[in-house]
């Protein structure tokens, strides 16, 4: 029997970052003989399976609706984010993996025990030689009550070692973390594993794999166990004949492309799109946009320099624009990275705006706020005490914010200067590839 890996990506987040760079992963594992399954419910099972790998579904409970009598006064608006109902937040600010806690549901010991037990029979029936999670909270619970080594991929920002998620400010007063204490330790004490002060320490494992460069992505050195592999990215598996109007754009005037990726689900469509807009009305520039869930036929209609497509080609995309305004996603940073070129990043939740701004201390881009401070608090109660996360309900971003923005990564050199270093750092790693060897190594110990 060949060996088998067993996928956890995080993925109630509505994003498809950690399910793409597990299937990024499970693809050059599969091209050295191994079988790979993942662990995976949502909208992303669908696309995993068409890749070709089985999905094994975990039975999760009915949330939000039960988590909002748990959290009580307040909640309701969390359970609105949760449930994707509109109206959706301008932006939304957490301060670390706590709040994860509180989205995943495992709210009370119970639930955690209960949620293992399902995920240990998943791992039962599939028998695989490994464990590989990405921002799972789990994972490394049900490797070590199976008795298999984990490998995490961890982005630095949520390092176990030292993770900091704002960490280009002081956070936002009113923030206030939940205690993940009182869920976690007494199972961990009844299992014979260490006790944790937060979440973060629970995505520890045999191995990690950081999916990015130290440019990007900057930790403490010596590091046990811990690796940079660069981007982990997939084989580009939609990639097309490039349609007519693709060809039809002009050499002889700016390319810029816009996209909010995964970053959709906190937008409200038609404000966002009429901004940029009105942003780019009377230049020259051709501007591509990217609409995602939006359906084009309902969104405003564009003045004659903008087309907007449902879906395109993104990386031929990226590589044919002279800029690119998105949202701050993983996937999107990385192509964005591996292309070279400058940015401007809108993000809509904390953690896009960590990698936008990381982009932007490197050079490489401007990070630009969709809304700006008064920012609402959102306030419960759960079995670790009070705990607050931050809204702001309306975006405040204006028209000549973009458009100064993009004047400047399109005409500066040093955007693209910027950008041109951290493609050739990038380049410097392998990737999947890199990935799939240190994995290698670690099951032959």
């Amino acid at each position: 029997m060949g060996r088998r890996v067993l996928f956890f990506p995080s993925f109630r987040g509505g994003g498809f970052g950690h399910v793409g760079r597990c299937l990024a992963l499970a693809e050059a594992l599969r091209d050295r003989g191994w079988e790979a399954a993942f662990v995976l419910d949502g909208p992303h099972a669908a696309r995993v399976e068409a890749a070709g790998y089985p999905v094994l579904r975990p039975r999760l409970p009915p949330a939000p609706d039960r988590l909002t009598a748990l959290l009580g006064k307040g909640a309701r608006l969390l359970a609105r984010w949760l449930r994707r109902l509109p109206p959706p937040p301008a932006y939304l600010v957490f301060s670390d993996l706590n709040f994860q806690v509180l989205r995943d549901g495992l709210v009370t010991p119970t639930r955690v025990r209960r949620r293992v037990g399902a995920l240990l029979a998943l791992v039962h029936r599939f028998r695989p030689h490994l464990l590989v999670g990405d921002t799972h909270l789990l994972t490394r619970l049900v490797g070590r009550r199976a008795g298999l080594p984990v490998v995490q991929i961890v982005k630095s920002v949520v390092h176990p070692a030292a993770p900091r998620l704002i960490w280009w400010q002081e956070p936002p007063a009113g923030l206030l973390s939940p205690d993940v204490r009182p869920v976690f330790n007494p199972l961990l004490e009844a299992w014979g594993l260490p006790p944790i002060r937060r979440a973060e320490e629970l995505l520890d494992g045999d191995l990690l794999l950081v999916p990015s460069i130290p440019e990007l992505d900057p930790l403490p050195p010596n590091l046990e166990r811990t690796h940079y592999v660069g981007a982990l990215v997939r084989r580009d598996p939609r990639a097309v004949a490039p349609a007519p109007w693709f060809e039809a754009l002009s050499p002889r005037r700016p390319v810029v492309y816009v996209t909010v990726g995964g970053g959709a689900d906190l937008v409200d469509g038609p404000p966002f799109f009429e901004t940029v807009y009105d942003a780019v009305i009377g230049t020259a520039w051709q501007v591509v946009v990217a609409t995602g869930r939006f359906d084009p036929r309902q969104l405003p209609s564009p003045p004659p320099s903008v087309r907007l497509e449902r879906w395109v080609p993104g990386r031929a995309m990226i590589a044919r624009a002279d800029a690119v305004l998105f949202h701050g996603g993983y996937g999107t940073t990385m192509e964005v990275v591996a292309a070279g070129k400058p940015a401007v990043v809108v993000p809509f939740h904390t953690e896009q705006e960590a990698n936008g701004r990381r982009l932007e201390a490197a050079g490489a881009a401007r990070v630009l706020p969709y809304a700006r401070p008064p920012y609402c608090p959102l306030e419960g109660r759960w079995p670790g005490g009070r705990y607050a996360m931050l809204m702001a309900p309306t975006p405040t971003l204006s028209p000549q914010e973009v458009h100064a923005a993009l004047t400047a990564v399109l005409h500066e050199p040093s955007f693209r200067q910027a950008a041109a270093r951290l493609q050739r750092a990038l380049s410097g790693y392998g990737g999947p590839d890199r990935a799939a060897e240190l994995v290698l190594s670690l099951t032959e110990l």
